[in-house]
């Protein structure tokens, strides 16, 4: 008799142990998809009346922390910086303003050329930069996307490091947002970024031709 009893206490067990784990393994949910976003906003047109005599060449921008990744980061307006786990850009900031950029400035017809950061060509000039801000702020009213950008013009023909720079300044903007969405933060952000280049481009033009 005490042999069965064991018997039957232990295929219990084992009976109890195959349920729970098909009833876990039953109710475990797919991981949720990573939604990734770009900045898609217009090319300006020609705005300059003859191009300047120069070859642009955009280098890679630096970003500060916690810029540096493909994270969007969010705050509340305070010290406090968080990151969405399922949102992301499609590339760093660092890496997408550069080719944006180039873009941009290529199209204004305002240089005899303009290349991006993986290129070999030898260029006159290069634009360097430095992504101080780049987020989402969040308020009792509403979302904003903010970019804070430095933005650097370099003679690449000039040895002396003091007299390379040709042109130094800090850019920013911001646009609400028309939802509280990370698809809308996006929206807003890529209407920031073309605020900046727009600027930058307004800026460099005239002063190759000095």
């Amino acid at each position: 008799m005490k042999m069965k009893f064991r018997l039957t206490v232990n295929s219990a067990l084992l009976l109890l142990f195959s349920v729970l784990f098909c009833g876990c393994v039953g109710t475990s949910s797919p991981p949720e998809p990573v939604y990734f976003y770009t900045l898609d906003y217009a090319s300006p047109g020609p705005i300059f009346p003859s191009p300047a005599p120069s070859i642009l060449k955009v280098e890679r921008f630096s970003t500060s922390p916690p810029y540096n990744s493909q994270r969007i980061v969010y705050t509340d307006n305070g010290p406090h910086r968080n990151t969405y786990a399922y949102h992301q850009w499609i590339a760093s900031p660092g890496d997408l303003l550069p080719y944006l950029l180039s873009r941009d400035l290529e199209f204004t017809r305002g240089f005899q050329g303009v290349f991006t950061p993986d290129s070999t060509i030898r260029s006159t000039h290069s634009v360097h930069g430095w992504i101080e801000q780049f987020l989402e702020i969040d308020t009792a009213e509403g979302w904003t996307a903010s970019a804070i950008v430095h933005v650097t013009l370099l003679d690449d023909g000039v040895s002396d490091p003091t007299a390379r720079m040709v042109l130094q300044r800090r850019y920013s903007a911001e646009m609400p947002c028309a939802s509280k969405t990370p698809a809308a933060l996006a929206k807003a952000m890529a209407e920031a970024v073309s605020k900046i280049s727009e600027a930058v481009s307004s800026d460099i033009n005239p002063v190759l031709f000095a």
